[in-house]
């Protein structure tokens, strides 16, 4: 990981970190978290949805990837939380097969209009083809009939044929080729899928086989389940793992399926309805445990080497659509704690690595926004009636990241599996960062501090030190910051009174403390071919310093 571990202190003194960056040491920059996601796909085109996209399509370091739930399911379109509908499949009086695309096109057009890519989850299964008991309503949220395995495979796979085809004709093979196509989401919960591991094998076998027969160059994986360090979600993995490389493929009769990408889910924690529920704060700890598990798991199979993981949901919890109301730890969702925990997130699995060479490639944050919602409900998303939380500023700021890595080290990052289930009070927070340098040789830090506990407020003072830079050049350095008083509306929310009916000029001012704050300018010259810059840090506090060359801001 680039990091070497600090002494520890108590959190309750100040704490001190030394940052190293080589700008002679480089590689190409791998921008894991490029991928977002969320339950209900209705949403994409509301009014708070596009606006909410084009701000992600707007990110210099796009495009982004956009993953959703339930979009083969049968309905009218209308949201709600944790639900939607497209109605693609339905059968006339003969029993053929309809396929209607208006909906979906709806949500493949948002994602395209607004610079977005699709991350098309294949699920779930269509009311007409369900297998569902006699009297099982389809829309149920659990145990409804969107979640069994269809009663006609073949039917499923000509579906998977159909929409490929659709899409390729409506936005052409340069722009579906570049689509990631993922069939299902943990199918190892009972919630998510009502059958068995064989026969979601049996159903990625009919998907690859329409997915591949309309679109040879699909980009094709899974089987995103949970949490693989649980034993149940490990072996539900493996099994399909071992299907997929050597198992009896259903459709061909041969050995094996095609699988370009493996894809599970992790968490920091998990929530259940429970108002008054004891202080749990999620852990860095329990998020990567679940990562490591799962490249374990994948590295068994030789055959699978140097194949894309994508985490297709990665977050500091589960139950997106869940809020203060229902558990009061949830009020996290809506500080700085959220943004930092995810800055670290990105900085703690941009290395990991398992020894077969299988790495993280993609990071998905599972969040987004909900339709006529309170402010600063609690909710897992990154924006609150079209406000800005911090959470979304972190993304802001990886995308200042130029294209060209560059070495760093901090002695006051440590290895989350160092401090077995979180940190404790007498863990210090753990400062991480990511360096980068783009074209014109500008040099970007990206630093995050997080603590476990969000009532720890221990300072890191953090020195920065630049080697490899032009001797004697003077460089402009630019501090943008992310903590509890620097580009946070929830801070501005709180201080305003907590209105859930804001004035115009209220609404206005919010959206103006949701944007990325620029907190300091410097002049630092680089003696010997080094400068030096401090920056106090917040426990959960994240920043970027870009070190401008003066001259370019002269031309």
């Amino acid at each position: 990981m680039n990091q070497t571990v600090s002494a520890i202190h108590p959190a309750t003194e100040h704490h001190q970190a030394r940052v190293r960056v080589d700008a002679s040491r480089r590689g190409p920059l791998r921008r894991i978290w490029r991928y977002v996601g969320y339950d209900e796909p209705n949403y994409t085109y509301t009014p708070g949805g596009r606006s909410l996209l084009f701000k992600l399509g707007r990110l210099s370091d796009g495009p982004y990837f956009i993953r959703a739930h339930y979009i083969l399911c049968s309905g009218d379109g209308t949201g709600r939380p944790k639900w939607g509908s497209s109605n693609v499949y339905t059968e006339d009086a003969a029993g053929n097969p309809v396929y209607t695309w208006e909906i979906i096109d709806r949500i493949f057009d948002t994602y395209l209009d607004t610079g977005c890519v699709p991350f098309v989850e294949l699920g779930f299964t269509p009311e007409a083809l369900t297998t569902a008991p006699p009297g099982v309503p389809y829309d149920r949220l659990r145990d409804g009939g969107w979640h069994y395995p269809p009663r006609d495979y073949s039917r499923w796979q000509g579906l998977v044929r159909a929409l490929a085809e659709h899409c390729l004709r409506r936005y052409g093979l340069r722009e579906v080729s570049r689509w990631y196509w993922e069939l299902w989401n943990e199918p190892d919960s009972p919630f998510y899928w009502g059958g068995t591991v064989e026969e979601f094998g049996r159903l990625y076998d009919h998907t690859v086989a329409g997915l591949l027969a309309a679109l040879p160059q699909a980009r094709v994986g899974g089987p995103a389940t949970t949490s693989p360090a649980r034993p149940h979600a490990g072996e539900f993995l493996r099994a399909f793992l071992e299907h997929c490389v050597s198992g009896t493929n259903a459709v061909t009769g041969q050995r094996g399926t095609r699988l370009d990408f493996i894809s599970f889910h992790t968490k920091g924690g998990g929530y259940r309805p429970q108002v008054d529920a004891p202080k749990q704060p999620p852990t860095m700890y329990t998020l990567v445990r679940h990562v490591v598990a799962g490249l374990e798991i994948a590295s068994r199979f030789p055959e699978l080497a140097k194949k894309e993981v994508i985490l297709s949901e990665c977050d500091p919890d589960g139950w997106a659509a869940g809020s203060k109301h229902d558990n009061r730890n949830l009020q996290f969702r809506n500080t700085e704690y959220y943004a930092s925990y995810v800055a670290s997130t990105a900085c703690k699995l941009i290395d990991l690595a398992a020894d077969s060479e299988l790495r993280v490639d993609g990071m998905l944050t599972w969040a987004f926004q909900f339709e006529n919602r309170e402010y600063f409900e609690g909710l897992r998303t990154l924006s609150t009636n079209d406000v800005d939380k911090p959470v979304l500023n972190v993304f802001r700021l990886l995308a200042k990241l130029g294209g060209i890595r560059l070495h760093l080290e901090s002695d006051a990052a440590r290895n989350p599996l160092s401090v077995e289930n979180g940190d404790t009070l007498a863990t210090p927070p753990d400062v991480s960062g990511i360096a980068a340098i783009n074209g014109v040789d500008e040099v970007q830090v990206f630093l995050a501090s997080h603590h476990d506990d969000w009532d720890v407020h221990t300072p890191t003072e953090t020195h920065l030190e630049v080697s490899g830079l032009a001797d004697g050049r003077a460089y402009r350095v630019r501090r943008y910051l992310i903590d509890r008083v620097h580009s946070n509306a929830h801070t501005a929310w709180v201080e305003m009174g907590e209105p859930q009916s804001p004035s115009p000029e209220q609404s206005e001012a919010l959206k103006r403390s949701g944007r990325v704050e620029m907190v300091e300018e410097t002049i630092v010259a680089a003696a010997d071919g080094r400068a030096a810059v401090s920056v106090s840090l917040a426990a959960h506090g994240v920043c970027l310093l870009e070190l401008v060359p003066s001259e370019s801001d002269e031309q």
